[in-house]
């Protein structure tokens, strides 16, 4: 018995066939949190009435919504990159199903 069988493979490529728009969106999420992190930071920096500018990063670096931009970003990278690991498990699964099934066919054939 194989390890990845046809029903396997078959659940794989539903699952990519099924999540292809959810991966899609995590990537949109991930791209836009960290360009909201970049825009936190320089409203940050804005709003500071330090003088110099390594001051006023500090200062934007320090604050609540620096911290809760960097929370989302990396929250949102983490659900982007569990999609990715499971559509590389889903395209390694069917792959190994075709190598499966193609040996079996060859030993048939001999």
């Amino acid at each position: 018995m194989s390890f990845v069988t046809d029903e396997a493979a078959s659940d794989a490529l539903n699952w990519l066939v099924g999540n292809a728009r959810a991966l899609g969106k995590a990537k949109e999420k991930a791209v836009l949190a960290e360009s909201m992190t970049k825009r936190i930071r320089a409203l940050e920096m804005a709003r500071s009435d330090a003088k110099t500018v390594a001051e006023k990063e500090r200062d934007a670096l320090a604050s609540e919504a620096y911290l809760l931009a960097i929370t989302a970003e990396a929250q949102a990278a983490g659900e982007y990159e569990t999609m990715r690991a499971l559509k590389d498990a889903a395209t390694a699964r069917i792959e190994c199903w075709r190598s499966i099934t193609a040996s079996a066919r060859n030993l048939r054939a001999a």
